[in-house]
């Protein structure tokens, strides 16, 4: 779940070129009195639906840039001096008259000529204005780092306009207050004295309560879109439409908020910390559902929200996280100085322009950002490249279970919790593949086309590329190793190192054994009494007491090493229609 600010879609322009004093022009051109004047008659124009935003507020740049909205929703950063030439591109202006008007506005000599070449090479370029001959751009939407693929628009514009006016009332600061005092009074109820125990035990015992899970989850996630758009109102701007999309590996809800550039940076941070809030309300809401009806699985709802807030507020990826910091910083495009600040961080390299426009204190925001973002990235993607055929089988195993509950289902209840499950199983694989797939196809494209006249950077990169594929060729061809995670794998960085080689994972230390509730499932207290019988040396009997009821049960101390086993979780969850992709 994200809310889409066009910085998906941004290109910035560089900063101002500079020059002399009067003589010099700009962009380096001639001076004013070498270049004919003539009027041409041409009148170039903003293109159809471009609109000027004006200065980025809460700007991280020295010089603030000003910001363009392309018809297509892309916003561009332009240097006051291109903005100049923009604001006066109405298609009544020639170029005599914008290179007049720009010179008195900026206190230099302009020429006719350094408007033309302004227009033609600077603006035309990205789409905003007409050339000065009269055609038309023609310009394709740049594929940014880690944006949201194959977006699919739900809600019109219209409908999330209405749907943020219904509920902007929610950020007047007194009901924004009250939500937080529920938020920590209840969060201290839940987790310090009443506990979530019984919420887990009836959502995993009960096939009805996933499904409302399930549903309540969706309806909470399309509520966090409506929290950015109502904040984007309440600020003063325009929400865009609503929809859904790929993102990375998993599907994911959106609204456009790129209107909210036009806010103050107080504005913005209201519009990228709205879905949050909104999260916040769900809990409010639920805890008072809960207070009246009593009813346990909604707890668990409340904890499910928690991790949500948790993930959205990670600064890693394109979530919630990102855009705070990002607006925190006055920096929109964030992913496009991770290149620049790397290259600016070499000895021997002059900083990048990108780098040297920022402040002092942004700049080192910025660079602290990059050195914990690439690690990151770097890591999940070495994890999922590894673990992949471990991830694939256990999905396997999973899938197979789940269609044999599917189609032996002592109920239609049951049967249709297992079909849930298999589609929601069945997303994240398609999209962890098309995510690798993505990855290869424009990295290969990137070093390929950065490699051309360079056959020693080529060479290397090509030899590094065949190391790569033998190393996950290695990982992906055994057969072994696409078996599925087992119960005594915890995870760690050392198991999954081990776990490279499939006959290790067979020696892998065992976890503690679950003891058997399948007592729990009757709620009358009672004590029973084990039989007396000749156990083998490697059995012993174990008798516990439970806090809610009496109960006495026989494990078997080498359940985790022998094929049959008395324990509830080892055997009913292997066959029922929980078993998670993980199992």
């Amino acid at each position: 779940m994200s809310h889409v600010w066009s910085d998906e879609q941004q290109t910035p322009v560089g900063p101002e070129p500079t020059g002399g004093g009067a003589g010099q022009t700009p962009t380096g051109g001639t001076a004013a009195g070498e270049v004919g004047s003539g009027n041409t008659g041409t009148c170039p124009a903003l293109t159809e639906g471009s609109e000027l935003i004006g200065e980025f507020e809460g700007s991280g740049y020295k010089e603030p840039p000003s910001l363009v909205r392309r018809g297509d929703g892309q916003v561009i950063q332009l240097t006051p001096l291109l903005y100049s030439v923009a604001e006066r591109a109405d298609g009544n202006h020639t170029v005599d008259q914008i290179a007049k008007e720009v010179g008195q506005e900026i206190g230099r000599s302009v020429s006719a000529e350094n408007v033309r070449t302004l227009v033609d090479k600077k603006l035309y370029p990205l789409g905003l204005v007409t050339s000065c001959d009269g055609s038309e751009p023609d310009v394709d939407k740049p594929d940014p780092l880690l944006g949201l693929k194959f977006r699919l628009g739900v809600i019109p514009e219209r409908a999330s306009h209405r749907l943020g006016g219904v509920f902007k009332p929610l950020f007047f600061p007194p009901i924004i207050l009250g939500a937080l005092g529920v938020l920590v009074g209840s969060d201290y109820w839940l987790f310090f004295h009443h506990g979530i125990a019984q919420a887990t035990r009836q959502a995993l015992y009960e096939p009805a309560v996933f499904l409302l899970m399930f549903a309540a989850l969706i309806l909470s996630a399309a509520f966090h879109e409506i929290g950015h758009a109502s904040g984007c109102r309440y600020g003063g701007a325009e929400p865009g439409r609503m929809g859904c999309g790929l993102y990375l590996a998993w599907p994911a809800f959106f609204t456009d908020v790129t209107d909210a550039y036009r806010l103050s940076r107080r504005g913005r941070l209201r519009t990228d910390l709205g879905g949050v809030y909104f999260n916040v309300i769900v809990i409010c809401i639920t805890m008072a559902v809960y207070l009246t009806t009593r009813w346990e699985p909604l707890l668990l709802l409340v904890v499910v929200e928690h991790v949500e807030i948790v993930h959205q507020l990670l600064p890693v990826i394109r979530l919630d996280g990102y855009y705070i910091v990002a607006d925190l910083t006055g920096v929109p495009d964030l992913f496009a100085r991770i290149k620049p600040i790397l290259a600016s961080a070499l000895p021997w390299k002059k900083a990048d322009d990108r780098v040297r426009v920022l402040r002092p204190w942004v700049r080192v925001a910025v660079t602290a950002w990059v050195l914990i973002v690439i690690p990151a990235l770097a890591l999940q993607l070495g994890i999922v490249l590894i673990q992949l055929p471990r991830i694939l089988g256990t999905a396997w195993d999973s899938l197979g279970k789940q269609l044999h509950t599917v189609t032996h289902a002592a109920s239609p209840l049951t049967a249709t919790t297992a079909a849930v499950e298999i589609v929601a199983l069945a997303l994240p694989i398609l999209g962890i593949l098309l995510m690798l797939v993505r990855v290869a196809q424009r990295s290969a494209v990137w070093v390929w086309t950065h490699t051309e006249g360079k056959p020693v950077r080529r060479t290397l990169a090509l030899v590094l590329f065949a190391g790569v594929c033998g190393l996950l060729l290695y990982v992906w061809i055994p057969k072994g190793n696409y078996s599925p995670i087992r119960h005594n794998e915890r995870g760690t960085i050392q198991q999954g190192v081990l776990a490279l080689n499939p006959k290790n994972v067979s020696n892998l230390k065992p976890l503690t054994p679950p003891p058997d509730l399948s007592s729990h499932l009757d709620d009358t207290p009672k004590t029973t009494t084990p039989k007396t019988t000749q156990l083998p040396p490697a059995v012993q009997t174990t008798s516990t007491t439970a806090r809610y009821r009496s109960y006495t049960t026989t494990t078997l101390s080498s359940t985790y090493r022998t094929p049959t086993t008395v324990s509830r979780y080892t055997t009913q969850t292997t066959y029922s229609s929980y078993s998670s992709p993980s199992q």
